[in-house]
């Protein structure tokens, strides 16, 4: 059982053949599995494609051996962490209104409550908008309410980037407790020593796209 790309390859759109890939990627149930890489060599490409919010041009993308499906949305069994918050995040939607919603969206009811202080937050905060909490409170908001999805797989794309060392401690710690509990989490990054302190398996993907070392 696992989140795995088979010789995936995805070219880019009138980019004049550039693409990344074929690539083989696999991410465990229980583990934390970093992708590292240089800006622009397509990490959030391939884990757009690992969603299934991409189709792979060449390749296949299975979840738990089963085939996921590109449908302009995410697979039922994973969610996604980017790093752009405010891009992520309904401007016009309290923060714990969205944390339930994202859990009924797959037929779950959470503790809101409970998901904001896993990530280091207080309760508080879950009755404000977004632009009425920092960058780092909202991040770690986003992640509770990737949580609230009971996804089997988490990619995290860039979650830490920008953020100031507190809060990208909690997010690093929430990840580090929830893979201990089974959460398979994908862990995208262009630093080194968050990938070495957090994860047990590491991918890098090289300038071009085309070589994933393990």
């Amino acid at each position: 059982m696992s989140l795995v790309a088979r010789q995936v390859a995805y070219t880019y759109p009138g980019a004049n053949g550039a693409q990344v890939g074929p690539l083989d990627l696999e991410v465990l149930p229980g583990a934390v599995t970093a992708l590292v890489g240089p800006s622009g060599s397509g990490k959030s490409t391939l884990t757009r494609l690992l969603a299934g919010l991409l189709a792979p041009s060449v390749g296949e993308v299975r979840c738990d051996d089963e085939p996921v499906r590109a449908g302009g949305r995410l697979s039922g069994h994973t969610a996604l962490l980017t790093q752009h918050p405010l891009a992520a995040a309904d401007p016009r939607m309290r923060l714990g209104d969205a944390i339930q919603l994202a859990a009924r969206l797959r037929g779950r009811q959470v503790d809101a409550v409970a998901l904001a202080e896993e990530v280091g937050l207080d309760g508080s905060v879950l009755d404000r908008l977004p632009r009425e909490v920092s960058g780092g409170q909202l991040q770690r908001l986003l992640l509770a309410r990737a949580l609230a999805q009971g996804p089997r797989y988490l990619l995290a794309d860039e979650a830490t980037a920008h953020l100031d060392p507190i809060t990208s401690t909690a997010i690093a710690d929430a990840l580090r407790r929830r893979a201990a509990d089974g959460l398979g989490i994908l862990l995208v990054t262009h630093d080194h020593a968050l990938a070495a302190s957090l994860a047990e398996y590491r991918y890098a993907l090289d300038a071009g796209g085309r070589t994933l070392s393990a």
